[in-house]
């Protein structure tokens, strides 16, 4: 059955339009069900009515409070209090600033509230309010309050610990603003990777109400306690399409087969695909609901974009340059913002650089913090800990560069935020766009920034493709207008002398110290074979972008060969002084703070020299390192070069001769017909001239495989000899018989080609752990059961209900351990006691009593210590420790 669709093209639309499902097709419901669903949507939308008449009012004192500001509150049809809101939710989102819905939140609030409950599938750009879309439907749908019954009632599942963080703070804050005195608030519960376990257990022992989670923690926390999801209404994957992208699979599906079938299923993300083949795994039902908001703008109509062109050697450089000359980030630690209402101010120069891998985030790391800049870093396996310090280092502003992996090109607001930087160009175009989407959100403008190199650019032109955008030159750019960097792909090169002289300054300072150059130098080798693996195992880009970029590389061929016209100015190409970026030429234009490109020399001299220099840079050797020092002697590997060469110039001759021929074909003048071409005959005619038998001979060809080897596995009741032999062979180092007559080997070892050295274990389940088989098939490491939760249960002495029953209160301890974990913010102590009454039969009672008794009054000691009390203390102290100190007299 067709999912019912919702489309929406523009941000001024309202409405839009609905593709009905005929009820004819829907099945009919039971008389009793089709009853409670008649009951539940009167009482919905008398709730719901109930609920607009109140939120007016509501609306119209907030109105009043905004009369003075430039933005008043949007009321009528599409605004928060025609979506029939309870009057605490609405106050709370309309104190805390977010008065007009966006259009993912105008279509998903009332679809996702609607009776009876559907599942949804929104897709919206970065930036555009999902998080709220489903949060407020959350909290509508648990009434602002905490349930007493035990078990968890909402579940979202998020790929990265940051967008969990980020997601708890969201819902706590507009959850803070429920009026309800009689109940208790909401309990969020934040299960994430890299916190402690016994702080966990103790925080799903306290019955959350929100469980905000990473599949692979949640699923080894319901595992280890054996949790009851059965109470679980309401199910949000945000960022759903990079969840099933991580290898988040296998959990997931363990997940979605213990959830109740009942539940209302939402997916959110901003590169959803066209059809809901791929996230049929996550259990929809058979008709959801998919609300496409902007289908065709895929990125913020706000942003910027621009491209350079570089060599691999000369992107530290270039990123230098690119932070100095262009966005003009200044140097040193900057003083913290002053927040306002947990917003910081905006900076301009902002700026969060994305690389391949931890060891490029590292290299860049030392490189800047080198240069100067105060920087934060932030890739998968750093600690927990140290990634908030560094997150909120950037922040409050004292850090103007973040440089990350793609952990953070998800889901994380950066309110602060204008600039990025691709310093790796992002392998997948849907990548790109949650790079980019960091920056021009909520209706900010922003900048986008990225390095290709030649080997990137086929992904500049699936980018291009995925965009539906043109891709230009910047040399073809012409008068003193701007470019148009919102709606094209501008490519263009940096200054040559600038580069060059910036390539000489960074190794000159980075070789400066002996320590600092020890450590760039072996980064640095680390990058590069990190860099390499991970090429090999990013996709690679379609065929077509790689004719294209191959045609874009050979502009330099085509002027000297045909004399045609070069189309692209890259780096090391002949265009590639006139082919600087306009934005490089002159920042100021564009609005950004940094200094505009040095202009070269008008006299000739200097012009003569920066041709030669062009000349030097583009400059490709016709000898191949076999060659060198050889000529005149003949060398088997020279001459094997010289043959290869002699066979591509034929080949290039044949490549010229098919462009002249088509040349000819466009220009109206016959060409010659081809007599006997191979490529209109067919397979008859090319048996009958050529000889397609087989090549092997009988008499010297063995065969892999034993003839009849299918048919004797097809009859085989068992396992195969191969299995048998396995378990039968003999090791050196003796077997023990276990009990059941079961031979243990005795450090048995096997070769591993993946790690190249002998390991234990079957190599079943990643580094050969232990795997244990679910109830439903998977297979997960016996790690998740291990009985730990067992032992901190009986040390805690809690005992928890079952789904569905009434909560107990918990220890002390436990309930103190589980606020404690719970708490985003610092820790605070609400426990006071009161202090000990004295003891009557103490020998020195009477002087307590006096001391108690005189305190208040103007004779009561000072409590502070003088200069001789702590000479004394400091000497009694060595005293005891040159005592302790003494040797022993004991006879040993």
């Amino acid at each position: 059955m067709a999912p019912e669709i919702d489309f929406l093209a523009s941000d001024d639309e309202e409405h839009g339009a609905h593709i009905a499902v005929p009820t004819a097709a829907l099945p009919a419901p039971a008389s009793a069900a089709a009853g409670a669903d008649d009951d539940a949507a009167f009482i919905a939308a008398a709730t719901q009515r109930h609920n607009i008449k109140a939120g007016t009012q509501v609306a119209k004192k907030a109105t009043k409070k905004s009369a003075n500001t430039a933005s008043g509150v949007v009321s009528g049809g599409g605004s928060f209090q025609s979506m029939g809101l309870h009057p605490s939710l609405l106050r709370s989102l309309l104190l805390r600033g977010y008065t007009t819905p966006t259009p993912i939140q105008r279509r998903a609030i009332p679809a996702i509230l609607a009776q009876p409950p559907q599942d949804v599938v929104g897709m919206a750009r970065t930036g555009s309010g999902k998080t709220l879309s489903y949060m407020v439907p959350l909290i509508q749908r648990l009434n602002g309050r905490h349930s007493t019954s035990f078990g968890i009632k909402s579940l979202i599942l998020v790929p990265s610990r940051e967008l969990a963080v980020q997601i708890v703070r969201v819902g706590k804050d507009i959850a803070r603003g429920w009026r309800d005195d009689n109940a208790e608030a909401i309990r969020w519960a934040l299960v994430v990777g890299g916190e402690g376990m016994d702080e966990q257990f103790a925080l799903m022992s306290n019955n959350p109400d929100v469980v905000i989670a990473t599949p692979g923690r949640l699923l080894h926390l319901i595992v280890e306690m054996n949790m009851d999801l059965r109470t679980v209404e309401y199910v949000v994957f945000d960022e759903a399409d990079r969840l099933f992208e991580m290898g988040f699979a296998e959990q997931l599906e363990e997940l979605l087969r213990r959830l109740p079938p009942t539940r209302q299923t939402l997916l959110f993300s901003a590169t959803l695909p066209k059809s809901l083949v791929e996230f049929a795994r996550a259990g929809l039902e058979a008709n959801p609901r998919l609300i496409r908001l902007d289908a065709d703008s895929k990125i913020s109509p706000e942003l910027r974009m621009a491209f350079f062109s570089v060599k691999p050697t000369e992107k530290e450089a270039s990123l230098l340059l690119l932070l100095r000359l262009v966005i003009g980030v200044p140097t040193g630690e900057q003083e913290a913002t002053v927040q306002h209402k947990g917003q910081a101010d905006m900076r301009p120069y902002q700026t969060i650089i994305f690389c391949a891998t931890k060891h490029h985030v590292e290299y860049l790391l030392l490189l800047l913090t080198t240069v100067g800049y105060a920087c934060a870093h932030i890739y998968s396996s750093l600690d927990q800990a140290a990634r908030g310090s560094q997150m909120a280092l950037f922040r409050s502003g004292r850090a103007s560069l973040l440089i990350v992996t793609d952990l953070a090109a998800r889901g994380i607001d950066l309110p602060v935020l204008e600039h990025v930087i691709n310093y790796d160009f992002a392998p997948q175009p849907r990548l790109f766009v949650h790079r980019v989407g960091r920056t021009a959100r909520a209706g900010r403008s922003g900048w986008a920034w990225s390095l290709v190199t030649p080997v990137e650019l086929p992904y500049l032109c699936d980018l291009q493709l995925f965009l539906g955008r043109p891709l230009v030159s910047a040399h073809r750019a012409t008068g003193e207008e701007l470019l148009d960097l919102n709606g094209a792909l501008v490519i263009g090169t940096l200054p040559r002398e600038a580069v060059d002289e910036e390539v000489e300054a960074v190794d000159n300072m980075m070789h400066a110290s002996s320590n600092v150059a020890a450590n760039y130098d072996a980064l640095r080798g680390v990058v590069k074979r990190a860099h390499s693996m991970y090429v090999r195992s990013q996709a690679k880009p379609s065929q077509e972008s790689f004719r294209r970029a191959k045609d874009m590389s050979k502009d330099a061929e085509r002027l000297a060969i045909t004399g045609a016209e070069a189309a692209w100015a890259l780096a090391g190409g002949p265009l590639e002084e006139e082919g600087v970026h306009d934005v490089v030429r002159r920042p100021s234009a564009y609005g950004l703070g940094g200094k505009a490109a040095p202009k070269p020399h008008d006299d000739s001299l200097a012009a003569a020299r920066a041709s030669l220099l062009a000349k030097v840079n583009s400059f490709r050797p016709g000898e191949t390192v076999f060659e060198i020092g050889q000529r005149g002697q003949k060398q088997p590997l020279s001459r094997l070069m010289q043959d290869r060469r002699r066979t591509l110039a034929t080949k290039q001759i044949r490549a010229r001769s098919i462009e002249e021929s088509k040349r000819a074909a466009a220009s109206e003048v016959p060409a010659v017909p081809t007599v006997g071409s191979a490529d209109n005959a067919d397979e008859a005619e090319i048996a009958s001239v050529f000889n397609t038998g087989s090549f092997k001979d009988p008499t010297f060809y063995m065969s892999y495989e034993q003839q009849g080897a299918s048919a004797e596995r097809g009859y085989s009741l068992g396992r195969s000899f191969a299995d048998e032999a396995k378990g039968a062979t003999m090791d050196v180092a003796g077997d023990d018989v276990g009990p059941g007559g079961h031979v243990t080997r005795i450090g048995s070892q096997r070769w591993d080609p993946k790690k190249k050295r002998f390991i234990k274990g079957d190599g079943a389940g990643a580094n050969n752990e232990k795997m244990i088989r679910t109830e439903s098939g998977l297979r997960l490491p016996a790690s998740f059961r291990s009985g730990r939760y067992d032992q901190w249960r009986k040390e805690q002495r809690v005992q928890l209900p079952r789904a569905g029953e009434q909560e107990r209160a918990l220890p002390t301890s436990v309930q103190r351990q589980a606020e404690s974990a719970g708490r985003t913010g610092r820790f605070v102590h609400k426990q006071s006691k009161a202090p000990k009454p004295l003891d009557p039969k103490r020998s020195d009672y009477k002087k307590k009593l006096k001391q108690h008794a005189s305190k208040g009054s103007s004779n009561a000691r000072s409590e502070l210590k003088t200069a001789t009390d702590i000479h004394k203390a400091r000497a009694l102290k060595e005293k005891r420790r040159a005592k302790n100190a003494r040797p022993s007299h004991k006879r040993h």
